[in-house]
């Protein structure tokens, strides 16, 4: 499979999904600044926008690493929900060696719970690998929730990660949220991130549910604007 017949299968995916759903994503706009210090002190200093008006998010990321090669890394994605507000998403972003793509679903299920499942290929010159994902979330009061994923990523040899998150969240959407990743190779992962109006932050340590084979401690700091609709 090649790059041009997967961005068909994708478009074609797209106008169908656009066809029979409705868009509900509230519209923001932001920016982040995240610190990536490895243990090797090749650190890494990742500049992210992004706008997302509502059925759709672009994306500009910029990796500036202290030796190395630096990564431009666009990203577009189109999130759309159905009448039971179950979510879709088609995705493509840029990486170093490869194109990455995602087709994934959260279907609610009753009032309080919400099932999910992902596929991601990677499309390298020479080679497609796939990552999968599925999980499930709790919502118990407002944006409050509790959720666990199941992460297989091929590379390398394979990797298994299962994140394990809990958000506290206010009636306006602030919230704290705190986040435990065992995985099947290197360290356990973790995580503590917050919003408070218009400000985000957090830290964490290998715990971007992605493939790496470095420690790392990452350090957030962003902003994030409601636009009108």
């Amino acid at each position: 499979m090649n790059v041009r017949v997967l961005l068909r299968v994708v478009s074609a995916a797209a106008l169908l999904t656009c066809a029979a759903l409705r868009a509900h994503a509230a519209p923001v706009a932001g920016a982040q600044f995240r610190y990536w210090a490895f243990d090797d002190h090749n650190d890494l200093r990742d500049h992210i926008v992004y706008y997302a008006p509502g059925p759709f998010h672009v994306q500009l990321e910029y990796w500036d690493f202290v030796r190395g090669q630096d990564q431009f890394r666009p990203e577009v994605g189109l999130h759309l929900r159905d009448a039971r507000r179950s979510s879709y998403l088609l995705q493509w972003r840029h990486e170093r060696n490869d194109e990455r793509f995602w087709v994934g679903t959260e279907q609610v299920v009753g009032t309080r719970f919400v099932v999910r499942g992902e596929v991601s290929p990677l499309v390298f010159p020479h080679d497609v690998q796939v990552v999968y994902d599925a999980g499930a979330d709790v919502y118990w009061h407002s944006y409050s929730f509790a959720g666990v994923t199941v992460i297989r990523d091929p590379r390398d040899g394979g990797l298994w990660a299962v994140p394990v998150r809990a958000r506290f969240a206010s009636e306006r959407n602030d919230w704290v949220q705190f986040t435990l990743v065992p995985a099947s190779q290197r360290t356990i992962g973790w995580a503590i991130d917050a919003k408070s109006g218009w400000l985000k932050a957090g830290i964490e340590r290998n715990s971007r549910f992605d493939f790496t084979t470095r420690d790392n401690v990452i350090t957030t700091l962003g902003v994030e604007f409601p636009l009108p609709r």
